[in-house]
């Protein structure tokens, strides 16, 4: 027997809050130590040159994240109405593919063969600053911009109860400070935000599936 689409949409929701939780609890374990928080260049040369396909490997699951939150933004978007706005708020977050997985690809390859050939720990310092602000600032921008509109598009269309509605605002909001913190340089608050987004919107979406794609 064939399942009905919304079944299908239903499991694939799970699967992508799996991945993205794998992903946060990587970058809050094990990956921390490369991370730009509590450190110096150099111990992060040293954490990446001497874990390094562990480093690689959690970069990949967050490669896997940044497709499966698109994938979540196109089920939302086939509960709207088609239109231009729904259009445009999809296309934001496809927009912001591009820098969150150059960034990734950064951090994950790039910064580890520079580090492997002993380049000076200001170059190394700079891929940093250039990768998290291509994915902490303008791919996470990008996210939250298109996921935001679309939300209000769903409100307006009658998909959310009120209370999933505002559940939902208040990740991308969250997203959105995320990417005002690294813009300004303010990592301790981005950290802050970073966690605080992605467990109400992880959580969000399982209840989008139950509440919206179980109906």
């Amino acid at each position: 027997m064939t399942q009905r689409p919304d079944s299908i949409k239903f499991y694939t929701v799970h699967v992508i809050v799996a991945v993205i939780t794998l992903a946060c609890l990587l970058m809050n374990g094990p990956m921390r130590g490369g991370l730009p928080l509590d450190n110096t260049v150099a111990e992060r040369m040293a954490f990446i040159a001497s874990n390094g396909l562990l480093w690689s490997l959690s970069w990949f699951v967050w490669m896997l994240s940044a497709i499966g939150l698109f994938v979540f933004c196109a089920i939302l978007a086939d509960e709207l109405n088609r239109g231009v706005y729904r259009t445009i708020g999809i296309g934001l977050v496809g927009m912001g593919i591009a820098p969150d997985l150059i960034a990734e690809v950064t951090y994950a390859f790039i910064i580890p063969e520079v580090i492997a050939r002993q380049v000076d720990s200001h170059t190394v310092e700079v891929l940093e600053i250039i990768a998290i602000h291509l994915t902490g600032f303008l791919g996470n921008g990008l996210y939250n911009l298109g996921g935001l509109l679309l939300t209000c598009l769903a409100i307006s269309q009658g998909v959310f109860r009120s209370w999933v509605a505002l559940w939902g605002i208040s990740a991308w909001i969250l997203g959105l400070l995320l990417s005002l913190s690294v813009a300004i340089g303010a990592l301790k608050a981005a950290e802050l935000f970073t966690a605080s987004s992605m467990v109400l919107s992880t959580a969000w979406m399982l209840v989008f599936a139950w509440k919206v794609l179980r109906r």
